[in-house]
């Protein structure tokens, strides 16, 4: 009796356990959602009027990076740098995108900052994110010339 029962369980189980592979659902496997390929920067050179390279300039649509050249001398507490690039430029750009996000114009993420690198006391790198416009590019390009080029006629 216990044989029998056994084996009346044994095939139950195959029968609900095992199943011919045209039976089963074909599973398609997914390919990983395409990643935005990261955006390659437009590089160009910063130069003086004379023709001497002062930075490199790379930027994307959200980015810019000024790269000084080692033999531009620009320090921290050089005046064009804090008081024109800074304060007139940088802040001001800083302080109307912060009354754009107070008016609703813009979300409070897509404010300019910025970040300077220094190497010891020698201004080494500009980085400017969320300028967002043409124009601020182009201003943040210019003004970053005029003062590398006030810097090194000194």
């Amino acid at each position: 009796m216990l044989k029998r029962v056994g084996s009346y369980v044994d095939e139950l189980l195959s029968q609900m356990s095992f199943r011919k592979a045209d039976t089963l659902a074909k599973r398609v496997e997914q390919p990983p959602p395409p990643q935005a390929p990261a955006e390659k920067p437009i590089v160009r050179s910063v130069r003086s009027r004379t023709g001497a390279n002062l930075a490199t300039v790379s930027y994307t649509k959200d980015e810019v990076r000024f790269q000084l050249s080692p033999g531009v001398e620009l320090r921290s507490d050089d005046k064009p740098f804090t008081s024109f690039l800074l304060r007139k430029v940088l802040d001001q750009m800083v302080e109307e995108d912060r009354r754009r996000v107070e008016s609703g114009e813009i979300d409070a993420e897509k404010v300019l900052n910025y970040e300077i690198v220094y190497d010891g006391e020698r201004v080494k790198e500009i980085l400017v994110r969320n300028y967002r416009e043409d124009s601020r590019l182009r201003e943040l390009i210019s003004s970053v010339r005029w003062t590398l080029e006030t810097v090194s006629a000194k």
